[in-house]
């Protein structure tokens, strides 16, 4: 059988872990004495090992977990979207009255608005912070 670099380069991953067999070993470090160039690439696996724990892929209860906790979030994202929604246009709501539109909240209560307005701010805050969780999911 013919020992290619691509051979060798797929083997590599496991020389440097340490878990390949005694054959393999000698078979990979016969081929890098023979190829300088190869082995000069190689050092990059020494420069930038190999996790010691690889990621367990999960089962299907903690899928499950993770879709409520989802749904969940986005539920109550957007109940704080609404609200903020509220709050925002809520100081400039008005009314018609004798021909003319009065701004109802803003003219009658300033102090109100600004509760508002910043109840409003909050909320947006809330909102962005969980639009950045749920995106991070």
């Amino acid at each position: 059988m013919n020992v290619t670099k691509n051979i060798i380069t797929d083997l590599l991953p496991l020389y440097y872990a340490e878990e390949c067999s005694e054959d393999t070993k000698h078979l990979v470090e016969d081929y890098l004495h023979k190829n300088p160039e190869l082995k000069e690439q190689a050092k990059y696996f020494l420069q930038n090992p190999l996790p010691n724990q690889v990621p367990q892929s999960l089962n299907k209860n903690d899928e499950m977990k993770s879709l409520v906790k989802t749904r969940k979030l986005l539920k109550v994202r957007s109940y704080v979207m609404g609200f903020a929604i509220l709050c925002s246009l809520a100081p400039f709501s008005f009314r018609f009255t004798e021909g003319k539109f009065s701004w109802t909240i803003l003219t009658e209560s300033p102090v109100t608005a600004l509760i508002y307005g910043i109840i409003a701010i909050i909320c947006w805050a809330v909102y962005f912070t969980l639009k950045r969780k749920t995106n991070s999911l």
